[in-house]
């Protein structure tokens, strides 16, 4: 494609002549992999119809796939591998995971699919666990955890499962007696309420992330509107009832 191919050109360009760009490593980059990334988390938390949040997400996808673009060219310069290995190599990625698209495997379900995945990434490890990044939020590292036990089939059969067992860890937690059971049981409740995520197709960071964005817009409403006499809560209710509006 033309325009990709201007794109590695532009990349290569920058590498030779831009005194900032001549000096970036994978160390120097990693931070601002990271930054991109989250960047773009934002961009998909702050979605809607508007074509406003969709070039933002342009954007965002663009600032990424820069940092992948630098990534592969210091490789290359060092002699590892470029781009055009990259591409071949989820290429072949894709096609052998994906045996029901390229080849005669019969899957009917989303979950079909992903067990099979699970199982082909084993190939060669001792547990589906194996691959879990420990350097990963909390939050991703429980998803991803919750999904792979799927794949075992150790999981709740369904929403209503996984939510009254939400209700139960809820439940613990109020009955905790001492600081110390409550910050277990409190450990308890995050992980069954990101697993009720996984049952209705909801990524928790992008949703709490969403939240987070409501709280601190809601509260930058009172913050701007409060004085001695105000009613705090009222002026909640009214930051609510402005963004229905």
């Amino acid at each position: 494609m033309k325009e990709f191919d201007n794109l590695v050109k532009v990349i290569s360009q920058l590498r030779e002549e831009c005194p900032w760009d001549k000096e970036q490593t994978h160390e120097s980059l990693s931070k601002h992999l990271i930054e991109e990334a989250y960047e773009l988390l934002d961009s998909l938390a702050e979605l809607t119809e508007e074509e406003e949040s969709y070039r933002n997400l342009n954007q965002e996808l663009g600032d990424l796939l820069l940092q992948i673009l630098l990534h592969s060219k210091i490789a290359s310069e060092e002699g590892y591998f470029s781009i055009v290995e990259v591409i071949e190599s989820l290429n072949e990625k894709l096609i052998k995971r994906h045996p029901h698209v390229f080849g005669d495997v019969e899957l009917e379900t989303p979950k079909d699919v992903e067990k099979q995945w699970e199982k082909i990434k084993q190939e060669g490890k001792d547990s589906v666990f194996d691959d879990i990044n420990k350097n990963l939020p909390a939050i991703t590292k429980a998803f991803k955890a919750q999904r792979k036990a799927e794949s075992l089939n150790l999981s709740y059969r369904n929403y209503e499962e996984a939510l009254n067992d939400l209700i139960s860890e809820v439940e613990e937690l109020k009955e905790a007696s001492n600081a110390d059971d409550k910050k277990y049981e409190l450990g308890d409740v995050l992980f069954s309420l990101i697993n009720v995520a996984r049952y209705i197709e909801a990524d928790p960071e992008t949703q709490l992330n969403k939240s987070t964005k409501r709280f601190i817009k809601r509260a930058k409403y009172v913050e701007s509107n409060i004085n001695e006499e105000d009613d705090i809560d009222k002026l909640w209710l009214e930051a609510k009832k402005a963004e229905i509006e």
